[in-house]
C-alpha cells in the first residue's frame, strides 16, 4: 500500500491553504480541472491576480497537494491534497433539517423487524442524504447472546425452532422425523425440553454455543427425566447450534445505493465498478479495519487495490456501550467531505440509539 506522508497545517501558508480549499470545492462541484482564471474570477475578493494564483497552483503541485491530469489542463487535488483538506480545511455541514426529520421517522421501526432490514433502511437513508453508495457490516458476534429459544409443533411431523439473538437477528430451523412426531404426541415433553434449553443457554454468547462439541451436545441436563424430553432436548440443542453457526459465519456487508457509483464520472469503466462492489461485499473485515484506523480513508490509503480510486468514510455503531459494527459510504476521492463525514456520523448515532433500545 502506498503511504501518504503526514502533513500539518504549518506546511502551507494561509494563501496556499485558501487556494487548495477552493480547488477542492470547485473540483467536487464540477469534476473539471481548476485553472487560475476560474479561481481569480470566483474569488475576486482575495485581491490576487491570476498569474499569482497560477504560481501558487504550480507550487502546490510541486509539493504534492495538486496534480495536473494532462498538459495545459487545470489542477485537481491529489490524495495528499484531499488528506490535508479533511484534516485541516474541511467545513463540516450537518444534515439538513428535513433529512434529520426523515431519518427519525423512517428509523422508527417495530421491534419485530430483522436486523438486516434495519441496516438496509439505515443505509438507504444514508445514500439518500449523501448520494454515495452506503454499506454496513453485520454486528460482530463476539458479545451477541441468545435472548430466547422457541419451539412449537408446525405440522404432523415437523417442529419449528426459532432462536432470537440479542442483536435483533433470529434464525429458524425445521426439525423433522421421529423426534418431531414424539413432540406432536407429547407436547409437554417439547415444552420441558425448550424450557431447559432456555435455562441453559439464554445469555450465552453465540461464540460459546458455536464452539460446543458433538459430545457436549449429546447430554441433557439433570432434571429432565423422561426419555422423549431428553431426546427432544438434544435435537433442539443441535438445531440451535447449527443456526448459531450459520449466523456467526454470515459476514456479508449490507450494501445500498450501488447504482450511485455509476453516476460518478470517475467510474465509467464497468470492470472498475465491479471490482469496487465485489471488494466491499466480500471483504467486510476490511471495512471494520478502516473504522479502527481512521474514519476517512482516501485513495492510496486503502489497503484493498480495487478501492484505491475511492474514499471510504466510516463510523462505528454501538449496542449499549459496546462497539458492534461499522456504517459507511464509498465514493470517488472527489467526494463532498463537508456533508458526507457529518452525515455518516449522524446516521451511525441514530442506528446505535435504535439498536440499543431494542437490545
Amino acid at each position: 500500500m502506498q503511504a501518504i506522508i503526514p502533513v500539518t497545517a504549518m506546511a502551507l501558508d494561509e494563501r496556499k491553504q485558501k487556494i487548495l480549499q477552493a480547488v477542492v470545492w470547485s473540483y467536487v462541484e464540477t469534476a473539471d480541472p481548476v485553472g487560475s482564471e476560474i479561481l481569480a474570477q470566483r474569488y475576486a475578493s482575495w485581491g490576487v491576480k491570476s498569474a499569482t494564483i497560477r504560481n501558487e497552483l504550480a507550487g502546490l503541485s510541486e509539493q504534492g497537494y495538486l496534480k495536473q491530469p494532462y498538459t495545459s489542463a487545470g489542477r485537481i487535488p491529489s490524495d495528499q491534497g484531499y488528506r490535508f483538506y479533511v484534516d485541516h480545511l474541511m467545513v463540516a455541514q450537518g444534515p439538513a433539517p428535513e433529512d434529520i426529520k426523515r431519518s427519525k421517522k423512517e428509523l422508527d421501526i417495530d421491534r419485530s423487524e430483522t436486523l438486516e432490514r434495519i441496516l438496509r433502511q439505515t443505509c438507504a437513508l444514508l445514500t439518500r442524504m449523501t448520494r454515495y453508495t452506503s454499506l454496513a457490516t453485520q454486528p460482530r458476534p463476539t458479545d451477541t447472546t441468545i435472548r430466547q429459544i422457541f419451539a412449537a409443533v408446525a405440522g404432523c411431523d415437523t417442529v419449528l425452532l426459532v432462536a432470537l439473538f440479542s442483536n435483533g437477528n433470529s434464525e429458524q430451523r425445521l426439525i423433522a422425523g421421529t423426534v418431531a412426531v414424539s413432540a406432536l404426541e407429547d407436547p409437554v415433553s417439547l415444552a420441558t425440553a425448550a424450557n431447559a434449553l432456555n435455562a441453559a443457554w439464554s445469555g450465552r454468547t453465540l461464540d460459546f454455543i458455536a464452539g460446543l462439541s458433538d459430545v457436549q451436545m449429546g447430554y441433557a441436563p439433570d432434571g429432565i427425566d423422561s426419555i422423549p424430553a431428553r431426546a427432544l432436548y438434544v435435537a433442539l440443542a443441535h438445531a440451535v447450534r447449527n443456526a448459531v453457526r450459520t449466523a456467526t459465519s454470515d459476514s456479508r456487508a449490507v450494501i445500498e445505493g450501488a447504482n450511485e457509483i455509476f453516476r460518478q464520472p470517475e467510474f465509467q469503466d464497468v470492470s472498475k465498478i465491479e471490482g469496487v462492489l465485489e471488494s466491499l461485499q466480500s471483504r467486510p473485515d476490511a471495512l471494520e479495519a478502516f473504522a479502527e484506523v481512521a474514519s476517512v480513508v482516501i485513495g492510496a490509503e486503502n489497503p484493498i487495490a480495487a478501492l484505491r480510486d475511492c474514499t471510504v468514510i466510516t463510523a462505528p455503531y454501538y449496542i449499549g456501550t459496546r462497539e458492534r459494527g461499522t456504517l459507511g459510504v464509498v465514493g470517488p476521492t472527489r467526494m463532498d467531505y463537508d456533508r458526507t463525514v457529518p452525515a455518516v456520523s449522524f446516521m451511525a448515532r441514530n442506528l446505535s440509539e435504535l439498536l440499543s433500545h431494542m437490545a
